[in-house]
């Protein structure tokens, strides 16, 4: 039993298809611990079903969570934390179909405490290899000035 619980955790490490990254125009700390939800497929392999990662400027966090698998993707979220109550938080969301196309959601948050975001349903293929990203932009500042959240999509 043992030795079958350690080859499901080596497939698990070597199967990975989405990677968590922080970027941003200066360097900022990547979350510390990416989360991803997994999958096994009926012949045995590993899936990653989503990815979330944030960023963790002095001010301004934003994440990001994509839910998918491999290249496809179908909803993205990007979100801000707050400590209080808040409303009206305006994000910018970004990436690549699969065949080079960008594309690009903007919305504005309601109010909530705990946490704000902004939902969009893409349920596209993302191009392999590229990010999509998050942002957000904190009262007159303006975009990419606090850095942004992204998750590089793999096959």
């Amino acid at each position: 039993m043992r030795k079958i619980a350690l080859a499901v955790l080596s497939a698990l490490v070597l199967t990975l298809s989405w990677t968590a990254t922080a970027a941003s125009a200066a360097p900022l700390p990547a979350d510390p611990s990416p989360r991803q939800a997994f999958a096994i497929t009926a012949d045995g392999q590993m899936k990653v079903m989503d990815a979330s990662s944030c960023n963790f400027p002095q001010w301004g966090t934003v994440c990001i969570n994509v839910n998918g698998s491999g290249l496809f993707v179908s909803r993205v979220t990007g979100s801000h934390p707050v400590a209080g109550y808040e409303c009206g938080r305006a994000f910018h969301l970004w990436g690549y179909y699969e065949n080079g196309q960008q594309w690009h959601r903007n919305g504005t948050a309601d109010c909530g405490a705990v946490r704000v975001w902004v939902d969009f349903d893409l349920n596209a293929n993302m191009r392999d290899g590229s990010q999509i990203c998050a942002d957000l932009r904190e009262g007159a500042s303006q975009w990419h000035e606090n850095g942004f959240a992204c998750i590089t999509v793999h096959r």
